[in-house]
């Protein structure tokens, strides 16, 4: 799975309309502008890491990219970390900025800071194709896979008490195609590129979770820190202007609705 990836988005890659950033730290030089963005870089079409390349792409990616150009950044630097760990690293000080389809819940606002939502999104359940009730009523008291410290967990157990939590969507859609779970809860552009691309005629969205008040999605920044998310949120503005933005968009989501 992951070397046919790897060669999904090589080809994504090489359409891309920004540069893509290096996964190996470098030294600053004098008077170099850095921004410190920390991802977890298992999550298509959002951020990605190609191995061939020894760089991360995707649509936060160069969404990211995009941003630090506005704002008078020379250089992005990604720094790859567990989900469980993103908002912790902006505590820390390990980055500047988080973004990684991450969802704007109450729940985080108490530890970090968001931005303005940079996108709206659905959360989805994905079954076998052969599962013949398809709606969110299905998964009661199913096993149901979702991501480790990710908002589909709190989802998943609304329906049941037989909650899977795995350390990515990947591994969330291979327990439901090896038997090992019911159903998996994840982001809607998530599951429909895996599908797409690796599951056809396995795997299909079974239904839209419709009382989901979760599906705005934004930059996290440290708590207190109004500067930086009001220079991001600003930037932002101005970058939904480009006609680049929505060529962008089109690019990783438009063959996924």
């Amino acid at each position: 799975m992951k070397k046919i990836l790897c060669f999904v988005f090589a080809i994504i890659c090489l359409l891309a309309v920004a540069g893509c950033g290096g996964g190996t730290k470098k030294a600053e030089a004098p008077g170099e502008k850095v921004l410190r963005v920390g991802t977890s870089a298992n999550y298509p079409p959002f951020a990605y890491y190609q191995e061939a390349s020894k760089a991360y792409i995707g649509f936060d990616v160069e969404l990211m990219q995009g941003l630090a150009r506005e704002m008078g950044y020379n250089r992005v630097e990604f720094v790859d970390m567990k989900f469980n760990n993103l908002l912790s690293s902006l505590k820390d000080k390990q980055v500047d900025v988080v973004i990684s389809c991450l969802t704007i819940t109450d729940e985080r606002k108490q530890v970090v800071d968001f931005t303005q939502p940079y996108l709206v999104s659905t959360n989805v359940a994905v079954g076998l194709t052969d599962t013949k009730i398809r709606s969110a009523g299905a998964m009661k008291d199913k096993r149901i896979a979702a991501e480790a410290g990710s908002i589909h967990v709190k989802q998943a157990k609304q329906y049941s008490g037989t909650v899977i939590e795995c350390g990515g969507a990947e591994e969330a859609l291979k327990m439901v195609v090896d038997k090992k779970a019911d159903f998996a809860i994840l982001d809607n552009y998530t599951a429909r590129f895996y599908i797409t691309h690796f599951y056809k005629g396995k795997l299909s969205v079974m239904a839209e979770l419709q009382n989901d008040t979760d599906t705005r999605v934004g930059i996290a920044v440290a708590k207190g820190n109004t500067e930086l998310a009001d220079r991001l949120n600003e930037s932002l503005r101005k970058y939904r202007e480009d006609a680049a933005y929505y060529q962008m968009k089109n690019m990783y989501f438009g063959k996924l609705m």
